[in-house]
């Protein structure tokens, strides 16, 4: 029991000469704490405190708590019938938990059923037996697939708990048709064209032309003397400058999280809504990381492995001008989401703008 700690209670009189018979004795101890004249509470290792029992004393020596792997130690020697029914009950839980007591295959046709049932037994997978992990069930799958690919375009094989279930997608020809609709291209929003790309069909706007939504740009109708001669899918590209509306609001006052240096570990034990952390946390921290460790299946049990840094919360206020310029740059930047790689921003204005003591309200029109 090296390294281990108890913390005693030294009971009698006198109780400096036994302090004094502590260092003579050249035992460590610490953390000393006087109860009152007759009384002391001191922190000494586990093999010292051997020692102190062993020297004759007229003192009463307890051992008020153990400290270290002791602690557990000795908690397993006070509590072995409980220890052992707790480990036997957990190997039975995990061992109940690991294996399948139903198969449920979904689809249709009754005969890829029974194949894809007959292929899972081929690979051990099947009722009373252990689930495999998500790794073997992959090389399964790609088995399974192997076998069968003119049968299969798609298969998985998902675990719930105790159950497996499994989806596929039976594999089928494409029909492929050279048949094209007749079609016209028309404008999706209001704006002015600024430019078009004609691959098929006729033109019906140009360049500057305003357009309102539903306009048609380029007709598959082809034209002549007043006649429908030839119908086309119109193909194209059609470019236009359109306007938005945003409205945005934004706080004066907003906390901003900073992210530290300081890193730690700890284990983490979930158990339905409760979270119990071995270690102590930081006062202010977020998850890094996190490793199950180990999770039930059938019960909201969960041990895993989290990396919390350490974060500090800054509290700031903005000046108007400042709360303006980045109400401006959100709401530049929730339009740009709805933007492809092709279109852009090419001016914006504020249209309204009021502030309070917590906010401001901007209309922004780009």
């Amino acid at each position: 029991m090296k390294n281990n700690y108890v913390i005693i209670k030294v009971t009698g009189k006198n109780i400096s000469l036994f302090i004094k018979k502590l260092i003579i004795n050249n035992v460590f101890f610490k953390d000393v704490k006087k109860i009152n004249n007759n009384e002391v509470m001191l922190t000494i290792k586990y093999q010292d405190y051997i020692l102190v029992r062993s020297i004759k004393t007229i003192y009463n020596i307890t051992i008020v708590k153990y400290k270290g792997l002791l602690k557990y130690y000795n908690f397993i020697i006070n509590n072995t019938s409980f220890v052992i029914s707790f480990t036997i009950s957990f190997v039975i839980l995990i061992l109940l938990s690991n294996i399948c007591f139903d198969i449920d295959i979904i689809h249709s046709d009754k005969n890829l059923r029974n194949l894809i049932k007959e292929e899972l037994s081929n690979n051990k997978i099947k009722k009373y037996n252990f689930i495999p992990n998500f790794k073997k069930r992959k090389e399964i799958i790609e088995l399974i697939m192997n076998n069968n690919k003119s049968k299969i375009e798609w298969l998985e094989i998902e675990r719930k708990g105790v159950k497996l279930i499994v989806k596929l997608t039976e594999r089928k020809e494409n029909q492929i048709t050279d048949e094209k609709q007749i079609r016209d291209i028309v404008a999706s929003k209001e704006g002015i064209i600024k430019m078009i790309e004609n691959k098929a069909g006729v033109s019906t706007k140009k360049v500057n032309d305003y357009v309102k939504q539903g306009d048609v740009i380029i007709t598959g109708n082809i034209i002549k003397d007043e006649t429908i001669k030839k119908q086309v899918p119109a193909e194209g590209i059609v470019f236009a400058e359109v306007w938005y509306n945003a409205y945005v609001e934004y706080p004066l006052y907003y906390e901003e999280i900073m992210y530290l240096d300081n890193v730690n570990n700890n284990l983490t034990i979930s158990f339905f809504d409760k979270k119990i952390s071995i270690l102590k946390n930081y006062d202010n921290s977020y998850i890094m990381k996190s490793k199950t460790l180990y999770k039930n299946n059938i019960l909201p049990f969960k041990i895993s492995l989290d990396k919390m840094r350490k974060i500090k919360i800054v509290k700031n206020k903005l000046s108007k001008d400042e709360a303006l310029n980045k109400a401006m740059m959100l709401a530049e930047s929730k339009l740009s989401k709805k933007l492809n790689k092709q279109e852009y921003i090419i001016s914006k204005n504020t249209l309204n703008f009021t502030s309070s003591s917590s906010k401001i309200k901007v209309d922004v029109f780009f």
